[in-house]
């Protein structure tokens, strides 16, 4: 039994499964949106910033200041970078307090005692002011702006930017970069920076990762000169800073929509039983219930489901209960049902068994006559029959018929009938009369208007002829001498339809090795998936290819030609199948082959042939041919040896003749009677089945005559 999958599983799957999808695409579109907020946010906050210093340096009166304070700090520390020709880098000193006490004692006006400017000139104070003011401005941009730092750079004429910016303040995490004296020179490439201040690119300036943006600082305009380029402020930023900002928000955001979805989905999974898993499950449980009563066969009363609800389930449950009520009676009109077909099939069975145990053996046997028949109906009971019987010693009768209608009827018709005819064949004279008299029988008391087509034949076996009556029924073959004939007679009327009907009666020849082939329409009529019949012609081209086959192979042949034609349909009629051959109590076979094979095949037709005979002596002649051919076999050195053996029974004895292109050897002369009682270890070996022969056999001789050798054997029956 597979494992179940509970309904309001299902439904808490689906309901997560849609808050996920919900929450999913709304936390998505949250952070989307989020992020794009903040980061408009803040580069307009960039940007604010420097529009506004820009609005500072363009500014006639501030504007000029601060121009001055630039151009005074550029100025001073191109001079320094002029004469500053070693350049010393960080990385050339292993602390940095080795780097930063080096720049104090080789620069001493950038970083001055904390006394003030005592001691300093006015030059070097002035500086000192415009300094501090370029450091503020610096200092007030990173901050409004909320960027990673500022600084002010320029182009030193060779394609080389200069920051002025102090690298001690990064180091102690400051995000104020302030103007320092030592730089170090990165080379600009084509349109790196002198460009809109929109520019995001990294400048090899700034960390990877972050972005910069820029404003180029000019001089106002005095006294109606060309505004020149002072030197460019750099705003660097790091979005990470901004998007982790949405990542936190969206945490709280994903944590806030799972807590809701969760008891979303189990209050939906909660509703959901209440109001209909529940009665679901009732149902579920209600048609069980009735499967098991079923297989139970346990029908009882019908048990209501209780529904409170006033909805569809309701009626879904109301309904279920009705249903369960007719599936109880229909399965108890089914049980009735079935014990009556049950009861009646068996009495179909009875009736099949009584119906053909009516008809004689299958098989039949004496020095006249060999016969074979097959049966086979298309329901329990048919209306086929076949029949044999002796009216006198020299006379056999042979009846094939065919009741229209299949079943019961065509059945209980089919016996009456059969009866008939064999009554009417053993109380007269003439085959004429006797069909003539049956036929007014039939016809009179046939209210169910079934009507019988039937061949009727009586083999003459004096006069070497058959007299027969074919009354609407399949025209037989008759083999003679390996030539197939179709007994083309007159078909007269079916038994059972017209009343005083004279039947012509025909005759042909039927002489002794003669075989006819008798069958009902049910054989030539069956057709295989293609529509298509097996026809006339099929029996013929079986019927040509018999030879050398036993009487027992001959309609075996022709059912499995008929069951390879027809295949996988179903079988609409009744086939029945007669062949009987008329012995002439004389079997002649020829071999030419060396081999113990013939041994067997020479027995199995013999006994076929000699079926009659009583089985001792049929076993004796057995033993004898075993003897006298393995003789022949194992002995003869001839490869090409040919053997005949002619079989014929006259007068209570049976001549046996084996004849062969062997050497000339009497297996008789000389020969030393042996007995088995007699055996002891000083007797050699063989003799025994000689000795055997000559007990069972009436007379024995040998002769050799125009070089074959031959051997005769009489047994007495």
């Amino acid at each position: 039994m597979k494992r179940k999958f509970p309904i309001l599983l299902k439904v808490m799957l689906l309901g997560i499964g849609v808050s996920i999808l919900t929450a999913g695409t709304a936390v998505a579109v949250s952070y989307i949106n989020q992020r794009k907020r903040s980061e408009s946010t803040f580069i307009n906050s960039i940007d604010n910033t420097l529009d506004e210093v820009d609005y500072l340096f363009s500014e006639r009166q501030n504007g000029i200041e601060y121009c001055d304070d630039l151009v005074m700090v550029k100025n001073y520390i191109k001079d320094i970078y002029d004469a500053d020709t070693d350049r010393k880098k960080e990385s050339d000193f292993e602390t940095f307090e080795e780097f930063e006490n080096y720049y104090k004692d080789k620069y001493p006006w950038i970083y001055p005692n904390p006394g003030g400017t005592i001691g300093l000139s006015k030059e070097m104070a002035a500086f000192k002011n415009s300094y501090y003011r370029i450091t503020n401005l610096l200092t007030s941009s990173q901050l409004s702006s909320g960027a990673r730092s500022a600084f002010f750079a320029y182009d030193d004429g060779n394609n080389n930017l200069v920051m002025m910016a102090d690298s001690r303040f990064e180091r102690q995490d400051i995000n104020v970069s302030y103007i320092h004296v030592p730089g170090s020179y990165y080379t600009v490439k084509e349109d790196d920076y002198f460009i809109d201040k929109q520019y995001t690119r990294h400048l090899g300036l700034s960390l990877a990762g972050y972005r910069t943006r820029f404003i180029n600082i000019m001089a106002p305009e005095i006294n109606g000169d060309e505004d020149p380029m002072i030197a460019t402020l750099f705003i660097e930023y790091d979005m990470s800073s901004v998007h982790d900002e949405s990542l936190n928000i969206l945490r709280i955001e994903i944590w806030v929509l799972v807590v809701t979805s969760l008891t979303l989905v189990g209050l939906y999974a909660l509703f959901a039983y209440l109001l209909f898993v529940r009665n679901i499950n009732r149902l579920s449980r209600a048609s069980s219930e009735i499967t098991q009563k079923l297989i139970d066969k346990d029908m009882d009363e019908v048990k209501p489901i209780t529904i409170k609800s006033n909805d569809e389930m309701r009626v879904l449950a109301d309904s279920f209960v009705g249903m369960e009520q007719e599936i109880i009676n229909y399965v108890n009109i089914i049980h009735k049902e079935t014990e009556e077909r049950e009861r009646a099939n068996a009495e179909l069975m009875v009736a099949s068994k009584i119906q053909l145990d009516s008809l004689p053996s299958n098989k039949f046997d004496n020095e006249k006559i060999s016969l074979r028949s097959y049966i086979k109906t298309a329901k329990e009971v048919g209306g086929d029959f076949y029949d044999y019987f002796y009216l006198d010693d020299d006379h056999l009768a042979l009846i094939i018929a065919d009741v229209s209608g299949k079943g019961v009827p065509a059945s209980l018709f089919m016996m009456k009938g059969k009866e008939l005819i064999k009554s009417a064949l053993m109380s007269q004279n003439s085959l004429s009369e006797a069909i003539v008299k049956a036929n007014d029988v039939i016809s009179k008391n046939n209210k169910e208007l079934l009507f019988i087509t039937s061949f009727i034949g009586v083999i003459d076996f004096k006069k070497n002829k058959i007299r027969y009556i074919n009354a609407g029924q399949e025209k037989p073959y008759l083999i003679s001498s390996n030539k197939v004939i179709k007994l083309d007679g007159e078909s007269n009327v079916v038994l059972g339809v017209e009343e005083g009907f004279k039947f012509k009666e025909e005759s042909h020849p039927f002489n002794k090795g003669d075989m006819i082939f008798m069958f009902t329409d049910g054989l030539n009529e069956s057709i295989n998936g293609n529509d298509e019949e097996f026809s006339y012609q099929r029996i013929e081209e079986n019927l040509a290819e018999i030879e050398g086959l036993s009487i027992d192979n001959i309609i075996g042949k022709i059912n499995k030609s008929l069951e390879e034609f027809v295949g996988d349909e179903e079988q609409f009629d009744d086939v029945t199948m007669i062949v009987a051959r008329y012995k002439d109590n004389n079997l002649k076979l020829h071999y030419e082959k060396k081999d113990y094979e013939i041994i067997t095949d020479m027995t199995d037709k013999f006994n076929e042939e000699f079926s009659y005979i009583p089985e001792e002596k049929r076993f004796s002649v057995g033993i004898i041919i075993d003897e006298m051919v393995n003789n022949l076999v194992s002995y003869e050195k001839r490869e090409d040896l040919a053997i005949d053996v002619e079989f014929k029974l006259t007068k209570g004895e049976l001549k046996m003749r084996i004849i062969s292109n062997g050497e000339d050897y009497n297996p008789f002369e000389n020969h030393k009677e042996k007995y088995l009682e007699e055996y002891h270890s000083e007797i050699e070996e063989g003799g025994f089945g000689l000795s055997i022969v000559k007990d069972l056999s009436k007379s024995h001789k040998y002769e050799y005559k125009n070089g074959c050798s031959i051997i005769e054997v009489v047994i007495a029956l």
